[in-house]
């Protein structure tokens, strides 16, 4: 009889212990299954946010900004950036040009002086590029070069006002006066970064332009490509600048910028560790499992061995049925872990308000992503991770004694 055939005969007749190794690994397999595609949902989701609200794929600014940000110079601009788009627009790597004002401001209700960040935007441009229709809840976006604003529903809800109503801010220009503007409130948005739904408002760049006293500048300008090698076009962005003449600007990586992708990097370490624990553990099962069936078997393996077995075969035949043990146990934890997860990356996980706190771009409800790669190496991993864990049972059975085993 071939050593396979005896291998599954065992499995069988050992159901319940075989039926444990194969959840042991069929468990951890799906947990980091699902735990790989939470992370690469992440990452997504931190890049997308990162290119719509943080810094576009690069950004450009004034780099004494760049030097001095902790200050808020907003003195330093990009200068006449209407100038550039065109140029930049041009360029065979970029997808779209989106230019920024920042408006850092506070509101006083009552006693109470809440903060608020005013972003100027291009509306007509973001509607085209960046579907920032799509954030709006209730009413409407502003029109262009009018006094109207949107408010994410936190803030609204911190101020108390609703849709028709005004609300005044107070900031600094650009020639650090203080300047005081109402706006009138036509819409609530809500952004998927929680952050954003606690402080921010959305205004027409032209008014946001008049309130700072920018004339004609911007605070920054978002460039997202036309692909994902942000290398290339970050030196392709830098490289027109540096010709366009204007020394006083840098382009800089989203990575740079980014304060969820230093998270990216951290938890990939992490994640791999967490992975290598719960394999680990459920290794642990099938050595366990393994020892104790051969503690059980002790009198068949005397058996064998004095009908000629050899050590090695002995070893063979233990080492096969961890691999057939392995084998389902990690198929079945991948594809339960991929069926989980097809639906779940549709609906996505709300994290509710759990998130708001958390100033890293990292959306309120998160959609895990399949990773084939990542999918296809949990599998393998978790194949043999279990197939060494049964490696020094299957020796130890095999030094055994066929007198002292049959005696046993």
């Amino acid at each position: 009889m071939k050593l396979s055939h005896i291998a599954l005969r065992n499995i069988f007749r050992n159901g319940r212990r075989s039926l444990l190794s194969i959840l042991a690994v069929a468990l951890a397999a799906f947990a980091i299954t699902f735990l790989f595609a939470l992370f690469e949902g992440i990452k997504d989701d931190i890049m997308i946010n990162a290119f719509r609200y943080e810094s576009g794929e690069v950004r450009i600014r004034h780099s004494e900004f760049e030097k001095y940000e902790y200050l808020n110079p907003i003195q330093y601009t990009v200068e006449d950036y209407a100038a550039l788009l065109p140029g930049l627009e041009a360029l065979p790597g970029v997808s779209y040009v989106s230019p920024r004002i920042n408006v850092n401001s506070a509101a006083f209700i009552d006693d109470r002086q809440i903060p608020a960040v005013g972003l100027g935007l291009d509306i007509e441009r973001e509607i085209r590029n960046m579907d920032i229709d799509e954030l709006v809840v209730q009413g409407r976006l502003p029109r262009p070069g009018t006094t109207e604003a949107v408010l994410a529903g936190r803030l609204a809800r911190d101020l108390g006002v609703e849709i028709g109503d005004r609300v005044t801010f107070l900031t600094q220009t650009r020639t650090r006066g203080s300047n005081a503007f109402t706006v009138d409130v036509v819409g609530i948005v809500s952004f998927s970064v929680g952050a954003l739904n606690m402080r921010t408002y959305i205004l027409p760049i032209e008014s946001a332009d008049r309130y700072l006293r920018m004339d004609g500048g911007a605070s920054e300008l978002y460039v997202v490509g036309t692909g994902r090698n942000t290398q290339a076009l970050h030196s392709e962005v830098q490289s027109f600048l540096d010709g366009f003449g204007n020394g006083s600007l840098s382009a800089v990586r989203w990575q740079l910028v980014s304060s969820g992708y230093a998270y990216i990097e951290f938890a990939g370490v992490v994640y791999n560790f967490i992975a290598l624990f719960f394999f680990l553990l459920g290794s642990t099962v099938i050595i366990n499992t393994t020892m104790m069936t051969i503690h059980e078997r002790t009198k068949e393996i005397g058996t064998l061995s004095s009908l000629g077995m050899h050590k090695g075969e002995l070893i063979r035949l233990f080492f096969t049925e961890s691999v057939y043990l392995g084998f389902f146990g990690s198929l079945a934890g991948v594809l339960l872990g991929t069926a989980v997860i097809i639906p779940v990356s549709s609906i996505g996980i709300d994290m509710g308000t759990a998130m708001d706190i958390v100033d890293m771009g990292i959306s309120s409800v998160l959609y895990p992503r399949l990773n084939v790669r990542s999918t296809v190496g949990t599998f393998f991993f978790s194949f043999v991770v279990a197939i060494a864990a049964s490696f020094l049972p299957a020796r130890r059975a095999a030094k055994l004694k066929p007198v002292d085993a049959l005696r046993g």
